[in-house]
């Protein structure tokens, strides 16, 4: 088996497959980590898989109104103009539910732990890999890249927007916030605080100065935080270039995925493979049922080749 991709759904994904004595190629030369925060989940199944200590925690939610004021009942308006500041489109987005979760933090270095022991190959283009493999593929890379790939004969039209994070470590905070914000598109969508992490999330690029916009919601979150012996540690700017995708149908994605399954023997996992808005979680429920196609797939052949 082949696992292209040596992200967080990557590395997953070699640690379920073990009896298939998983390959992973990453194009990159080294891990990539695409997630700029502590990452938290809704259960504790990927604790279990991995074995790892995960911190089971309360977050809480508020929205920004426009008026300036922190509120846990938004209106209807403050839905929309969420959604349209992060895609550009009215649909159901996260800020929709507001009411206090409980939550699973993965322990720092998560995907650098997740990669010990498993055979990773680095600086390799997936492109020759995906016609000549012997046996399945874990396909983790986004879909129009794979649709390119494989030369799909039904051209999809794909709409993505980046998204920029600042990233904050605080000293002396330990909390699990998240803030949406719906308003004013030189601020960020969204500010959340994992642990002593903070993350402004922007749909557009952030002023080359945002000292300012840091410290407003520092001020904002942290009242007094000046005279709090609450300080910023370390401070960084990264971009995402798939940070928001915009949905396609589902007949169009499920034809595809199916179609590279049929004439490649390649599956679809993770979000940007996918195509689709899913949790961290739902990697788990995706990874059983590759894994039992897989399986069906191969019996199938060999119940074939006796039958020859």
């Amino acid at each position: 088996m082949i696992i292209l991709g040596a992200g967080l759904s990557g590395l997953l994904a070699a640690r379920s497959l073990q009896q298939f004595k998983p390959i992973i190629v990453e194009k990159q030369s080294s891990l990539p980590n695409n997630h700029s925060a502590l990452l938290r989940f809704r259960s504790n199944e990927i604790a279990q898989i991995t074995g790892l200590p995960f911190k089971e925690v309360n977050v809480y939610k508020g929205v920004l109104t426009e008026s300036g004021i922190i509120t846990n009942t938004p209106t209807i308006r403050d839905f929309n103009a969420y959604s349209i500041k992060v895609t550009g489109q009215v649909s159901e987005r996260s800020i929709i539910n507001l009411a206090p979760s409980k939550r699973y933090i993965a322990p720092g270095g998560l995907i650098s732990t997740l990669s010990d022991n498993l055979n990773i190959t680095y600086n390799m283009d997936a492109k020759d890999l995906v016609y000549t493999a012997d046996g399945p593929i874990i396909s983790t890379i986004p879909m129009p890249e794979l649709m390119i790939m494989l030369e799909y004969p039904h051209a999809i039209p794909f709409q993505y927007k980046p998204i920029w994070t600042i990233n904050i470590e605080l000293a002396n905070v330990d909390v699990y916030q998240t803030l949406y914000v719906p308003y004013i598109d030189s601020h960020p969508y969204r500010v959340s605080i994992t642990g002593n992490k903070m993350t402004l999330e922007f749909a557009t690029e952030p002023l080359e100065d945002h000292q300012e916009l840091v410290e407003y919601y520092m001020d904002l979150l942290l009242p007094n935080w000046y005279h709090a012996n609450v300080y910023i540690k370390s401070k960084a700017l990264k971009l995402q270039n798939y940070g928001k995708i915009i949905p396609v149908s589902d007949d169009k994605r499920q034809s595809f995925m199916m179609w590279a399954t049929d004439n490649h023997n390649v599956y679809s996992l993770g979000r940007y493979a996918t195509w689709r808005q899913i949790l961290l979680d739902d990697l788990v429920k995706d990874l059983r049922l590759i894994t039992k196609w897989i399986v069906q797939r191969n019996n199938y052949e060999r119940r074939k080749e006796t039958a020859q």
